[in-house]
């Protein structure tokens, strides 16, 4: 490669920046101050890559265009355009709604990552690509995720990214884990050979003038002098930090062009692309502004482009009010085709209520809600409502604001917007008002029940007046707060008012008052209308999320599982993050159920990191509830007593029946896995009673086959028995195939006859056994030690030798030592049981490697989310399954098992 280095002093960091050429790593973070040099040494990049035969797709982008989704992606992607053809269709379905060449809902970040890696490495298959993208501190959300999603990614990509960077500037860009390299100011040798080698004439006082204002800035260098000379009063302004006094640099010059080019300027300031829609000849009429060093050069895609950055704030900061304003009308009527950017460009140029421009920003916001940017719907909702000239109009458009910010996580600005509703309406208790306010309460405080009596007393009071929109948000809204009480009374008010006002509401709303209040009631057909439900067209993040509420009820998320992952990418970053909450407890709850548990502790992590850092305080505890029935299976009762003890009395004080569900589920859970009957007992008589089921308790039969083995090893036969009996009375096994594998298996645990056999061989063979793996390895162990102790010990033994297998892959150590006392004891040999295989679980690899790097359990268990009795139990079992007695071997084990 070659060595020729066009920058002065920039040696040492050219020479590591071209290391994502060479194989030293594929992607890196240029930050540095402006005027740094961040874009001549990305330029310098750029040209080694060139000359040693890479392609080179360059962006810069553009603060205007932070508010708008995928913008820069956009403009990234129109040079591997080319090789669209050879992805899969529905990856170039993604790929080709963000570049606008397809009609639809942004796709999920994952699928389009996924699929910009898929077409790098087709772009790459003769030459290797290089993106780099400058001003990355200015990239739009959703750009910024998706770039970030494939710059750690990229190990089987031929291709590099690299991102400019300014220090100090917001972004909300996460950059944490891709490689840094800190550009600082020139030293003083070599700033002063800069200076030298572009102003050679300066007179001595003026050169060490330039020297001492620009301390070591390679643009301040380069542009000061004329400024200086000139005795221009910006350039030495004390008061003023230097990027600004290079803003006025360029002030002055913008002052000596003619008003037309002055206007260009401003058109390409405010809107980056706005000449690729209409004035292609842009560029040539930019005479005077390149001769001054504002403009000189043009973007890799034909585009004209400011020299700097600072260049375009000092022409849209020297613009008076009245060229904005004019500026930004142009720019909408060139942007007649985008919603989102005309809607932008028309609330920035209007001053006075207009309802049609009003209607326009609403369905620019409204576009950005469908493709995930609730972030940037929310301010352009409240610019709709003050351009309206109708004061319901207004209302209208406010509460929509306030409705969007408190499902996109931003509480506090709910908040404010229902004091201004409070304000324009003069009604605390207008419908807007209360559906906003009840939204934050539930979501920050978890006040469940006053939140119930303020939303049904506000639909039983002004249902019939209300619109049929605003009706069925409360009523949505209603449904959930039964959800999370699990109150018997709060369920039949909200029931009462369902039927009031039924003809009004949608079938999703009807699903989600059937599926999940008294499921049971309705459970017959319930499992094909929720699929059913997911075939309907129009789906917001909203609907999908109650549709995959329901899902769970009905043991059939796994069926709609990639639909809920692309929802959950898409709002989670910028969209709907109170849904997207939802998704992610959905999630922990399916694959805890399914046996995922390695992913449940992944999801974990993330929710409580999410609703920590909102202020979903609901949610966090939701999060905790859920997690202990995961740390129970795998015999952490300490784990999950901890969990389950921080989350008991704050939501026993709110009424959060759901919460207390699950807390008691998992007490129940791991009282079983430690075989501490009495103590499951117990816990199982905190869900329900013998023989019965209780209403809107979903958990009270979901827990049935738990119920039943707990009445029978603590000696309650009757009532397990009983118990068993009435969730076939109940119809509980009509609920999903899982309940019927269940209530089968409780069947024939509680069965004395040899007619057991025949019932735990039906659940055993069952269809849902293998997507439910620890219900499956419970059930087979309950069988294999039914077949022991009747003398068939060699179906005990192959039974057994399944509930072993599926124990030892789920990551449960008590039930797997349990099953496998239970083979020995039905004749395995000390050679037989030497003979299996010792396969380490998922979990149990990834402990192993942490130990083996040096970290102590309790680092481990922070790193997993396990307590460090949980690790050493893992521990205890990997020794003997790598042939080791001691951490000190374990490196050395690993090692050869990868041979």
């Amino acid at each position: 490669m070659g060595s020729t280095n066009h920058l002065i002093g920039r040696s040492p960091q050219v020479d590591r920046l071209v290391g994502v050429l060479t194989g030293d790593g594929q992607a890196m973070v240029v930050e540095g101050d402006a005027g740094v040099g961040k874009t001549a040494l990305l330029q310098e990049l750029g040209r080694r890559a060139r000359a040693e035969g890479w392609r080179v797709a360059q962006c810069e982008c553009v603060e205007a265009e932070r508010a708008f989704p995928y913008a820069a992606l956009d403009r990234m992607l129109r040079p591997l355009e080319r090789y669209l053809h050879a992805l899969a269709d529905h990856q170039r379905r993604a790929v080709d709604t963000v570049l606008g060449r397809a009609v639809g809902d942004a796709p999920a970040v994952m699928a389009l990552g996924t699929a910009i890696l898929d077409l790098l490495v087709v772009a790459s298959a003769d030459s290797p690509w290089l993106l780099i993208v400058d001003d990355a501190q200015w990239l739009d959300s959703a750009s910024g995720v998706v770039l970030t999603f494939v710059a750690r990614r990229l190990s089987d990509a031929p291709a590099s990214v690299v991102l400019g960077l300014r220090t100090g500037e917001p972004t909300d860009l996460e950059v944490a884990g891709i490689e840094h390299l800190h550009l600082p100011p020139l030293d003083p040798r070599s700033a002063a050979e800069l200076l030298d080698a572009r102003h050679p004439d300066l007179a001595p006082s003026l050169r060490a003038e330039v020297l001492r204002w620009a301390v070591g800035n390679p643009l301040a260098l380069i542009e000061m002098p004329a400024s200086l000379a000139a005795g221009s009063p910006a350039a030495s302004r004390p008061e003023l930090p230097l990027p600004r006094r290079l803003e006025q640099v360029y002030v002055h010059r913008l002052d000596r062009l003619p008003q037309e080019e002055r206007f260009a300027l401003l058109l390409l300031a405010l809107d980056g692309v706005a000449e690729d829609e209409g004035d292609h000849d842009l560029a040539d009429r930019l005479d005077a502004a390149r001769a001054a060093g504002l403009v000189d050069r043009q973007t890799p895609d034909g585009r004209a482009s400011f020299r700097h950055p600072l260049v375009r704030s000092a022409v849209v900061g020297s613009a008076s009010a009245e060229l904005v304003q004019a500026a930004h009308l142009r720019l909408a009527e060139v942007r007649a085709g985008d919603p989102l950017r005309r809607a932008h460009h028309l609330a920035s140029a209007t001053i006075t209520p207009d309802e049609t421009i009003a209607h326009a920003v609403q369905l620019g916001a409204q576009h950005a809600t469908r493709r995930g940017g609730a972030a940037v719907a929310v301010p352009l909702f409240v610019r709709a409502a003050a351009l309206s000239e109708d004061p319901r109009q207004r209302e209208r458009r406010l509460a929509e604001a306030a409705f969007v910010a408190s499902h996109a996580g931003l509480l506090d600005d709910a908040a404010t917007l229902i004091g201004r509703l409070d304000r324009l309406n003069g009604d605390l208790a207008s419908p807007a008002t209360v559906m906003t306010d009840a939204y934050v309460r539930l979501h920050r405080d978890g006040a469940v029940i006053p939140t119930h009596r303020l939303v049904l007393d506000t639909l039983q009071r002004q249902g019939h007046d209300m619109d049929d929109e605003t009706l069925e948000r409360l009523v949505e809204l209603l449904l959930g707060l039964s959800m999370n009480s699990a109150d018997l009374v709060l369920w039949k008010q909200t029931e009462r008012l369902v039927d009031e006002f039924a003809g009004r509401l949608g079938p999703v709303t009807l699903l989600v008052r059937d599926v999940q209040g008294d499921l049971l009631r309705h459970a017959d057909g319930a499992r094909d209308r929720v699929a059913k439900a997911f075939t309907l067209p129009g789906h917001g993040p909203r609907d999908v999320t109650l549709l995959t509420i329901c899902a769970r009820s009905v043991d059939s998320l796994g069926e709609h599982r990639s639909f809920v992952e692309r929802m959950l990418a898409r709002e989670v970053e910028a969209g709907a993050r109170a849904d997207a909450m939802t998704l992610l407890h959905l999630t922990l709850l399916y694959q805890t159920d399914s046996g995922h548990w390695d992913d449940a502790a992944v999801t974990f992590a993330r929710g409580l990191e999410l609703s920590t850092s909102l202020g979903f305080e609901m949610y966090t505890h939701l999060y905790r509830a859920f997690y202990a029935r995961v740390l129970a299976q795998r015999g952490d009762v300490a784990g999950a007593r901890e969990l389950s003890l921080s989350v008991d009395a704050w939501a026993r004080a709110r009424g959060l029946g759901v919460v207390l569900e699950h807390v008691a589920g998992a007490a129940l859970a791991g009282s079983l896995a430690i075989g501490d009957y009495d103590a499951a007992w117990t816990h199982a008589l905190e869900i329900t009673s013998p023989g019965s089921f209780r209403r809107y308790v979903h958990e009270s039969f979901r827990c049935v086959f738990d119920f039943v083995e707990a009445g029978m090893a603590s000696g309650h036969v009757d009532e397990a028995r009983r118990h068993a009996h009435a969730a076939v009375d109940h119809h509980v096994g009509a609920v999903s195939p899982r309940m019927d594998m269940l209530c089968t298996a409780a069947l024939a645990v509680t069965e004395p006859t040899a007619e057991a056999d025949r019932l735990f061989a039906i659940a055993t063979g069952h269809s849902a056994g293998p997507s439910f793996p620890f219900d499956l390895a419970r059930i087979s162990l309950a069988h294999g030690r039914w077949l022991r102790r009747h003398g068939d010990l060699r179906g005990a033994r192959t039974t057994l030798s399944r509930a072993v297998e599926l124990f030892e892959s789920l990551g449960s150590p008590p039930w797997a030592d349990r099953a496998a006392r239970e083979l020995s004891l039905a004749g395995v040999s000390g050679d037989e049981a030497v003979d299996r295989p010792a396969r380490l679980t998922a979990q149990e690899l990834q402990i192993a490697e942490l130990a083996a790097s040096g970290l102590s359990n309790k680092q481990i268990g922070a790193q997993l989310y396990l307590s460090p009795r949980t690790v050493s139990t893992h521990l205890y079992r990997i020794f003997p399954k790598l042939g080791v007695s001691s951490r000190a071997s374990l490196r050395d084990a690993l090692a050869a098992r990868r041979l």
